[in-house]
């Protein structure tokens, strides 16, 4: 099993000769393009670490079935660097959104080669799609409410007037107001 260590910026891999694991080759070309890399002078602020090298690698961790935030601990970055990189590059963003087709393919294939398994977690396995693919797994209720006919919902405000704490003429505005609402409603 691999094991990857962070030290000064780079990504260093030890590895025993015989492991084949995808991630191996994936953290070596980070690293590569890292190296690689000269930051474009930017006015203010820190330089972006993206290169577009990435595109290709964040395409290949979907298809490993990782996360957002395992692409981003790939590139040594959180989560909102992804983001901000998908936002300011296109292309970026196109890899990020097949990377994430490829994601879910992954584990809809998982689930399909189980389905015969019975030792296969399927509550995990839904607590997880769940959660990454949202649009595609959750469960929405949605509640409309409408008046009489299907039309508005038809809202009546009700005020208490304390007719003791009135003066006489309002008193007589009021009831005045009161006899025309009633005449009118009678027609």
């Amino acid at each position: 099993m691999p094991i990857a260590h962070l030290f000064n910026q780079r990504i260093v891999i030890e590895m025993a000769e015989e492991t084949q694991d995808p991630m191996v080759e994936i953290l070596e070309r980070i690293a590569a393009a890292n190296k690689k890399a000269k930051p474009e002078k930017r006015p203010v602020g820190r330089p972006s670490l993206y290169q577009p090298e990435y595109c290709e690698i964040v395409i290949e961790l979907g298809k490993l079935g990782k996360s957002i935030a395992q692409m981003a601990s790939a590139f040594d970055v959180d989560k909102a660097s992804i983001f901000d990189w998908a936002a300011a590059h296109e292309d970026f963003s196109t890899a990020l959104a097949r990377a994430k087709v490829h994601s879910q393919n992954w584990w809809e294939n998982k689930a399909q080669g189980n389905m015969d398994n019975k030792n296969f977690n399927a509550q995990l396995w839904l607590k997880s799609v769940t959660s990454r693919f949202r649009d595609d797994y959750t469960e929405k209720q949605v509640t409309e409410l409408t008046g009489a006919d299907g039309g508005a919902i038809k809202m009546e405000t009700a005020h208490k007037i304390d007719a003791d704490q009135l003066e006489p003429e309002q008193r007589d505005v009021l009831k005045t107001i009161f006899l025309t609402a009633l005449k009118t409603a009678d027609k």
